[in-house]
């Protein structure tokens, strides 16, 4: 097995080739007939493959502190029809939660926290969040916010049905496991309805601004469409597709998560045209 160094410190007396480890990855140093050389590796062909993985230990989210979350969750959904967070706590040997201050749309939430929020001895291990009446599932957005922080996430779906859906992740070092709803939470039975206080921290966020164009001009919603005239009759089902993925791009660049349905109508009858008996 070769030496391992580390990035920045004295080499001297070490037998050569090496293994140095620095912040952006690993390197060999070695010397040849040419000299000393150090190249970054990738992969360590001698030693054997490894896999990424975490091994949860802590216990189970209570069902009576989900069905406070939860509760909140839905609440702030009935009265705003947005999103909603609250944040997972490890305090005194148990599961907490801490309500930040908030500003929340239907598809996105930003919050601030002072360290003196929470209590002394209270450590931040992860957050739950809600999607309103769309399915528990991270969008990209939510995988980028979780990578930020070393912890268990949980999001909380369909929240217009009786039985809400959970999905789980765990993220350490900017790297994102799956978790089994199993090991990691009980699903609550009854909500519980939420204090005052928790809802006062809920604000609406402001609406987007148009974007402004060279010229002046804004861009809203009209500026997907193409003009419609010069010689075209009717629209086409591919120029449909292309305005919807065009629209599920600026959303995701705005922060929002579209939603949709197609839903086959009949033609408008013309007047003084045959009736359907």
């Amino acid at each position: 097995m070769f030496p391992v160094l580390v990035a920045g410190t004295s080499a001297d007396g070490t037998a050569l080739p090496a293994f140095v480890v620095a912040r952006d990855g690993v390197y060999l140093r070695k010397q040849t007939l040419l000299g000393e050389s150090q190249t970054k590796v990738d992969r360590l062909a001698h030693l054997p493959a490894a896999e990424e993985y975490v091994e949860y230990v802590l216990p189970k989210v209570p069902a009576d502190l989900m069905a406070r979350v939860v509760g909140f969750l839905r609440a702030v959904y009935r009265l705003r029809r947005t999103e909603a967070l609250v944040l997972l706590l490890w305090e005194d040997g148990q599961f907490a939660v801490h309500v930040p201050a908030q500003r929340v749309s239907g598809s996105s939430v930003k919050f601030t926290l002072a360290e003196e929020e929470l209590p002394a001895r209270a450590r931040l291990v992860g957050t739950i969040h809600s999607h309103g009446a769309f399915g528990a599932f991270a969008s990209s957005i939510d995988e980028a916010d979780e990578a930020e922080l070393d912890g268990l996430h949980l999001v909380v779906g369909d929240l217009d049905r009786r039985r809400p859906s959970y999905s789980a992740a765990i993220a350490v070092d900017g790297h994102r496991f799956e978790a089994s709803l199993k090991l990691v939470l009980e699903r609550p039975r009854r909500l519980v309805e939420p204090p005052t206080n928790w809802l006062e921290r809920v604000k609406l966020l402001p609406p987007p601004r148009p974007k402004k164009w060279p010229n002046g001009s804004t861009q809203g919603t009209s500026g997907l469409l193409p003009a419609l005239g010069s010689g075209r009759t009717r629209p086409s089902r591919s120029e449909l597709d292309s305005l919807v993925e065009k629209a599920g791009r600026m959303a995701d660049e705005l922060g929002y998560r579209p939603s949709y349905w197609l839903v086959p109508v009949s033609p408008p009858r013309e007047p003084g045209g045959p009736s359907d008996a």
